[in-house]
């Protein structure tokens, strides 16, 4: 398994929207709050929903990019959280989205908003996938919850687990 592989990730790109813009429009969001515990350089929100935990990083690049992320032990219902989140973001900043994984072929990789019905239709078969595989290596314990709690409480225990155990 690769590193990333308990997130589903998308990334926004394009659109006119400075880096202030984007992070003021951001900040304003009512289910948003920054991030802190981040120890890389760059702009880190979480928002929380009181269900569902998605990770938001701004990027000051030319032009902006503004990642999203949740893990994969979420229950199934930060799917369509996730996604709404997703549409928000696109409508606010005027930005398309990318999935960030493998889609099936013969699609386009950037998504305007006004296909966001088929993005929502590939990225729902992404995170199905990407969460199979989840639960297949890791197990199907459910956990709303940012990559370093994750990190820290399923992928350490589960890695010492099986470098104790004798062979």
């Amino acid at each position: 398994m690769a590193m990333g592989f308990e997130s589903f990730q998308i990334m926004l790109r394009g659109g006119r929207t400075t880096y202030a813009e984007a992070n003021e429009a951001i900040h304003k969001l009512p289910t948003i709050e920054p991030d802190e515990s981040s120890f890389c350089p760059g702009t880190y929100y979480l928002m929380k929903d009181g269900r569902h935990v998605l990770e938001v990083e701004l990027m000051d690049v030319s032009p902006i990019r503004v990642s999203c992320r949740f893990t994969l032990c979420h229950p199934a219902s930060v799917d369509a959280a996730f996604l709404g989140f997703v549409r928000e973001l696109m409508d606010l900043l005027g930005m398309d989205a990318e999935i960030c994984d493998e889609i099936p072929a013969g699609h386009a990789h950037k998504f305007s908003l006004d296909s966001f019905s088929e993005f929502s239709t590939i990225a729902r078969q992404c995170i199905a996938k990407s969460r199979a595989e989840w639960i297949a290596y890791m197990g199907a314990e459910q956990l709303s919850a940012t990559t370093d709690e994750v990190f820290a409480r399923i992928i350490l225990p589960f890695c010492k687990a099986n470098t104790d155990s004798p062979q």
